[in-house]
C-alpha cells in the first residue's frame, strides 16, 4: 500500500509538469505517418481546424510530400454523412518511469513460489507504436462529430532500485538477520499505453547490492512482474 500511494504522488507530480508541455507523442502532431493500412507513408498537416494528408513521394535524396494529392480527412466542420475510421500510425522514442507492481518469483532452493510487492521505481526506454484513431459520432441533431482517441505500445528495457526482505529463509540461514536490502532491478517490458499512463508485463532480475549477494537465494534469478508507468515524453 505504501508503494502504490507513493507512486501515486509521483504520478501526479510529474502529470502536472507534463501538462503543461506544449507537444507529446500522446498528442497527435504533424509529421510522417501511415494511414490506415497502408504501406506507404504520407505527410498529416494537424492544426485546430483540420487534418491534410499528402503522399510522400521518394527520390535518392529526400522524401517529398506531392501537393497535388492533397486529401483533407478532418475539419472543424460537422458533416451530415458518416466517414469511417481512421487510423493514423507512427513509431517514436518510449520514456518512462515504473514500478513493478509485484513480482512473481518460482520456486527456488526449496524455498516455495513468491509474490513480492517491494518498493521499486525503474527508468524504462523503448520504441513506441503510436496509434491515433479518428471517428465520427453521431450526434443530436443528426451530424457527426469528430472524435481522436490514442493508443500505443511499446518494447523495451528498464532499469532501477527497490528493496527486498532478507532473512534467514531466503539465505539458507546464512545470515541470521533481518532487514530490507538493496537491490538493482532490470529487465525487459512489454507496455500499453492509455493516455499519459501505462501498464505492461516484466521479465527481470534483481541484484543485491551488500555482502549477502552471495547467499541469497533470488540473487540474477528471473522474476515475472506487473507494471505500472508514466510516459514521460
Amino acid at each position: 500500500m505504501k508503494q502504490f500511494l507513493l507512486f501515486v504522488a509521483i504520478s501526479t507530480l510529474l502529470l502536472g509538469c507534463s501538462a503543461i508541455k506544449e507537444t507529446s507523442t500522446l498528442q497527435m502532431q504533424t509529421g510522417l505517418y501511415k494511414i490506415n493500412k497502408q504501406k506507404t507513408t504520407s505527410y498529416v498537416v494537424v492544426s485546430d481546424e483540420n487534418i491534410l494528408t499528402y503522399p510522400i513521394t521518394k527520390n535518392i535524396e529526400d522524401r517529398i510530400a506531392d501537393s497535388a494529392q492533397k486529401t483533407m480527412v478532418y475539419t472543424k466542420v460537422l458533416s451530415n454523412r458518416y466517414q469511417p475510421l481512421t487510423t493514423f500510425s507512427s513509431g517514436s522514442l518510449d520514456v518512462d518511469v515504473l514500478t513493478i507492481a509485484f513480482k512473481y518469483r518460482p520456486y527456488t532452493a526449496g524455498f516455495p513460489n513468491q509474490f513480492n510487492t517491494n518498493f521499486n521505481a525503474a527508468g524504462y526506454f523503448g520504441h513506441r507504436s503510436n496509434r491515433f484513431i479518428l471517428s465520427f459520432d453521431k450526434n443530436p441533431l443528426g451530424t457527426y462529430q469528430p472524435n481522436i482517441k490514442y493508443f500505443g505500445y511499446s518494447l523495451g528495457v528498464f532499469a532501477g532500485l527497490g528493496a527486498t526482505a532478507i532473512n534467514p529463509f531466503v539465505t539458507n540461514n546464512m545470515v541470521n538477520a533481518e532487514y530490507d536490502g538493496l537491490v538493482i532491478t532490470k529487465g525487459i517490458a512489454a507496455l500499453i499505453g492509455l493516455g499519459n499512463l501505462t501498464f505492461g508485463a516484466a521479465i527481470g532480475f534483481d541484484h543485491l547490492m551488500d555482502k549477502n549477494h552471495r547467499t541469497w537465494i533470488y540473487q540474477s534469478k528471473p522474476w515475472i512482474g506487473f507494471t505500472i508507468g508514466l510516459n514521460l515524453n
